[in-house]
């Protein structure tokens, strides 16, 4: 039997080797500080099995929420020739207009686009007159569609749980709008058969579910839906967000496919938290900051990142492209991704120089939409430019052009910040292929007399970009996919502009 000296003199030991221990360093690879970043502790993805299980709340540190966004390519027929178009500008029933998500309100219209000064166009070739013959109004075109194999287009779709237990849907990415909804109606949508297969909710079906009410109406570039709002669970990435405030559509015309609006929300455009609010409110995310890097035809990476940034998507530091007008002098009911392009031209095959169409005082605010499938712009513009490509004008107004270009190793460029930032985006990128042999200029006319111009997904395509609506700009660079690193931005403001691009 041990005497009482000895098993003190044991204890002792015990205690001395467990402070030893605790004060060494972990054993295992330490991650080193990434090239040209300063060292931050708080870079880190939000984990599952925190927010599923409800452990370490009060530990919870903010990180980032990272998703794949698949791609859905549909080839259209030729029918209807422009794809689709969430986004506010050219289409069937014009701006964007909703309720605002106000329970018991109706839908009213979008508000008013910014004011462009009719400057800056140079001459396509000196001496004409620009785009002469090439101009046909939005206005006279026939809207319309009959299935979605008419008009074809690339969406970007991302899955969402929604209920208890969990019952999956499939949105597109939306960054022209600001509520989420789900639950088109099939029948009269443009595609029943992949209406079908993007799910529907089911709120009777699920334990946590709560109706919420009042009335939910809104109308895009193209299709409507109206419903009513529920609330419920729902979980981004594995990563669960209890009370999310939605709309359950009752019914649709055209849309085939619930939609997540990314744009500014509440307190300006609603009356409750988006997704992206409630991401900061649950420590997931620091700020209401999103990137996106949709990527280059043959790319085969897509991917929206809540609260991060990945570092291996572009090269250099990004360039922080102000929201203009400021939100301050939009309409509070329809705050929007408004930036100032300052150049537009086109850099020719094989060219050492690019041309450029615009002046040196050109200025035309444009909305970044990643639901639009083209982009739409000023016609004199969009008329040197289809010349430029031996474009021909359909009886609906739209620029056609051979699809031989989309192999042809030029791009067509978007400046920003007077020079400080120039998007180059690829002939292959930027030339929309309708189906085959039928091709589109990436840019079409917007409605005569309109200023609601948009940059849609044939300019996304060639750049890498950061939402940001802690600081009210759009970070942004040239798209580049060298590699795979994603660090969280947000702690402070305007800290997006530290993070060194590894391209």
């Amino acid at each position: 039997m041990l005497s009482i000296s000895t098993i003190l003199t044991y204890l002792q030991l015990l205690l001395l080797l467990t402070t030893t221990c605790a004060a060494l360093p972990p054993i295992g690879p330490r991650r080193a500080p990434a090239d040209d970043l300063p060292p931050n502790p708080r870079d880190r993805v939000f984990r599952p099995d925190e927010a599923l299980s409800g452990r370490a709340e009060a530990a919870r540190r903010p990180g980032y929420v990272r998703m794949p966004v698949s791609r859905h390519l549909f080839n259209g027929t030729g029918k209807w020739s422009w794809g689709w178009h969430w986004g506010g500008g050219p289409g069937p029933g014009g701006p964007k207009g909703s309720s605002g998500g106000r329970p018991g309100g109706s839908s009213s219209s979008a508000g008013a686009a910014p004011t462009v000064p009719a400057v800056g166009i140079r001459e396509a070739v000196p001496g004409t007159e620009v785009g002469k013959g090439m101009e046909l109004s939005a206005e006279d075109r026939r809207w319309g569609w009959s299935y979605l194999t008419d008009i074809g287009g690339i969406a970007y779709i991302i899955e969402l749980e929604i209920g208890t237990p969990p019952q999956l849907i499939k949105v597109f990415i939306d960054t022209g709008s600001y509520e989420l909804w789900v639950n088109p109606r099939c029948n009269t949508s443009a595609s029943l058969e992949i209406c079908k297969n993007h799910g529907n909710y089911y709120p009777n079906r699920s334990n946590s579910s709560m109706y919420v009410g009042g009335d939910f109406a809104v109308t895009y570039g193209t299709g409507a839906v109206k419903g009513s709002y529920w609330s419920d669970v729902m979980s981004v990435s594995m990563f669960r967000i209890p009370s999310v405030q939605f709309a359950v559509a009752n019914d649709s015309n055209y849309t085939f496919s619930g939609i997540l609006g990314l744009g500014y929300a509440y307190p300006y455009s609603i009356n409750y938290p988006s997704i992206l609010n409630l991401m900061v409110s649950q420590n997931m995310i620091s700020a209401p900051i999103f990137s996106v890097g949709l990527g280059g035809d043959g790319d085969n990476f897509s991917e929206i990142i809540f609260g991060g940034v990945n570092r291996w998507k572009f090269a250099g530091y990004l360039e922080p492209i102000p929201i203009w007008p400021p939100i301050s002098q939009q309409d509070p009911a329809w705050i929007q991704y408004w930036i100032n392009v300052t150049s537009v031209g086109v850099t020719k095959p094989y060219a050492s120089n690019g041309e450029v169409y615009t002046s040196e005082t050109f200025t035309m605010p444009c909305l970044i939409d990643t639901g639009s499938t083209l982009s739409y712009i000023r016609p004199d513009l969009v008329a040197v430019i289809g010349e430029k490509f031996n474009a021909t004008v359909d009886n609906a107004g739209n620029y056609i052009v051979d699809c031989s270009w989309r192999d042809k190793p030029g791009t067509v460029d978007f400046g920003f910040n007077r020079g400080r930032m120039l998007i180059n985006v690829r002939y292959k990128d930027f030339i929309f292929q309708q189906y085959p042999g039928h091709c589109m200029l990436g840019v079409q006319p917007a409605d005569a007399g309109s200023t609601n111009y948009v940059l849609g997904d044939t300019f996304i395509r060639g750049a890498y970009l950061v939402f940001d609506q802690q600081s009210d700009v759009i970070w942004m660079n040239q798209y580049y996919n060298c590699g795979d690193q994603v660090v969280s931005v947000g702690q402070t403001a305007r800290d997006t502009q530290y993070i060194k691009g590894a391209c």
